[in-house]
Formats: structure tokens, sequence, C-alpha cells
């Protein structure tokens, strides 16, 4: 079985002992539960941002545990309704359903390998009361996950250019004080799911087991370039004085265990990113100095992904795929990430 260590946030933490990456210097004040504005959040992606199989997705935990800890939010978006229930730990639970997940969504209008719709077209139009999505809703917090498609239709070349691209349009009609969390991808389950991956040539129904081992490693190959390089695109953004923050939602989704049909999260998938948002949210009002718990966010911690300077090598850890225990070799595999040096 193919087996990956998880996670640019755990690799990063592994070396520098921190528990954190997503903090930075721009400003997003968040309101506490009582004060009259709620924070605008849009959740902005494809179907694993809608949901796909199930109402709410990652949406309905995160927007809970945030009302837990006391925030005020307001989830925007054209789609979705401003109040739906779902059952948790036993209890109905209220949740603001507004998003804008779209299922098959590319990041912008494919039309080479498959075509597919793209997110960018979708939010430059003008159907949202004559304006645009992000004028129409202006979102203090904007939640982007998207790619996976791209991956699925085999459309890798270029696709960080068309991500750039895609978030300063979205900052171009956000005020100045409001941030872009660009997120990485969870891993697909190329075992499961090689019917919907043809693009690589590899026929689902009369592959051989080599083939199929195969296919996993190149796909999980484009999903870690792919994540890797949104990594080093918000330092890189980070750098230009844009409020761009970094997400790495794949090291909280497991292929083997997270995935309902190889690539959209079952429930504890959805659970596990729900909380994930929550906490990087929590995580980021602290550090705007608004809410009452205590800050946990440190100096260098923010200094990190200011101002990258130096790459750093990691060692990523990858067993042989569809070997037995007593066959599998570990292999070692460079991942090269921009890093900031703490001098």
């Amino acid at each position: 079985m193919y087996t990956k260590k998880k996670g640019l946030a755990a690799l990063l933490a592994a070396v520098t002992g921190l528990s954190s990456l997503a903090v930075g210097t721009v400003s997003a004040a968040p309101a506490a539960a009582g004060d009259t504005e709620a924070v605008k959040i849009l959740s902005l992606g494809d179907s694993i941002t809608d949901g796909y199989w199930t109402s709410g997705a990652y949406r309905k935990y995160m927007y809970h545990d945030l009302e837990q800890m006391g925030y005020n939010i307001d989830m925007v978006g054209p789609k979705g309704s401003n109040s739906n229930t779902f059952t948790y730990n036993g209890q109905t639970v209220s949740y603001d359903d507004n998003n804008a997940g779209y299922s098959g969504y590319a990041i912008q209008e494919m039309t080479t390998k498959e075509h597919r719709s793209g997110i960018l077209e979708t939010i430059q139009g003008t159907w949202y009361n004559g304006q645009n999505m992000i004028a129409a809703y202006q979102p203090d917090i904007v939640l982007l996950q998207i790619g996976t498609n791209d991956i699925l239709s085999n459309y890798n070349d270029g696709i960080t250019d068309r991500l750039e691209n895609l978030v300063n349009v979205i900052l171009q009609d956000l005020d100045a004080d409001s941030t872009v969390f660009v997120s990485t991808i969870p891993d697909i389950d190329a075992y499961t799911r090689a019917d919907w991956l043809g693009s690589y040539g590899i026929n689902a129904w009369g592959s051989t087991q080599e083939e199929k081992d195969q296919l996993m490693e190149t796909v999980t190959g484009c999903i870690d370039t792919y994540n890797t390089s949104i990594y080093n695109l918000v330092l890189k953004m980070q750098s230009e004085g844009k409020n761009v923050q970094f997400a790495d939602i794949n090291s909280v989704v497991d292929y083997q265990t997270d995935l309902h049909d190889g690539v959209h999260p079952n429930e504890a998938g959805y659970e596990n990113m729900g909380n994930y948002w929550a906490g990087l949210l929590n995580d980021f009002f602290q550090s705007k100095g608004t809410d009452p718990k205590p800050v946990t966010t440190t100096t260098t911690t923010q200094r990190l992904l200011q101002s990258p300077s130096q790459p750093l090598l990691l060692l990523k850890l990858r067993p042989q795929p569809k070997q037995r225990p007593q066959q599998q070799l570990q292999l070692f595999r460079l991942v090269q990430l921009q890093f900031t040096s703490l001098t």
C-alpha cells in the first residue's frame, strides 16, 4: 500500500519546533459575539468546499467551532442558505450555509485536456446584482482551496501561475484589510479513483498492479509539487505586501481513512478540515489582538512567513507502493521549500 508522511506544516514543525505556519502581519479584525459586525467569511473552491455528497462540507464544523469560541461569523456567498442544521455529537446544530463551492470546477476554465468551468470566471461574472462575486459580498476573509480538478484532469502545466492570477483577481476587489487564505489540497486515492484519472493514460479497469502503483505515485507527486508551490507562492506574495496566508488542509486529511470516494472527504475528513480551519482562524484572530484569549503566536512564527530568504531541504519518508511490509524500502525524497532565516 502506498503510504505517505503527511503535511507541509508537520514537516516544517518537525524541523523548526513550530506548531503553526499561517500567521503574518495582515489585518482582518474579527468581531467577538455581541459586537455589531460579524466577520464575513467566503469559502471558495470546488466540490470539496461544496460538500458533493454531504451538506455543509467542512464549513458546518468550522462555523460551529468558531461560534463555540465566541466569534460572530457571517458566512457569505451565492450558494446555500443563511441557516441549516446537522447532527453533531447527538445534538442538532445550526450553521450558516452560504458558500461558493462549485463541483467539478478548475482554477480557471479548462478547454484543452477536458472541459471544466473555472472559479476565476465564476467570481468575475457580474450576475451578483451587477457586481462580481468579491465586490458583491465583500468578505473579510476568503478561504480558497482549489486545484483538485486540475490534478484530476492532468492539467498540471502552469497550475501555480493560474492560482496566482486567481488570488490576485480576488485581492483586487477586497478591502485593504481583508485576507485570502490559500490552502493546499488533499491527496487523491488513485487506487480507488483511477476511473477519474483517465487523462494520465492508464485504463482503470484493465491495468496491472504495477500500472496502478505508477498512477498513484504520479498523481501524488503532482499533488506534492502543487502543494509545495502553494507554500512558496504565499511566501512570495507576502513579500510583495499582499494579504495572503498559507493553510495546509493536506496535513489533516488522510487518503486512506478520511476520503469518501477517493477524492472527497468523508464526514471524519470534513470534521478534521473544519476543526483545522477554526483553529487556524482563531490563531489569526488572536494575533490581531482583538480576542481575550491569550496570544499563542510568536514573533518568530510571524517572521517565518513574512520574509522568505533561503531554501530549506526537508527529508520526506515515502515507502514504495503496494509492497508487503517486509519488502518495503523507505525512500527519501527531497522537498525544497522556501524558508526564512531566523537570524
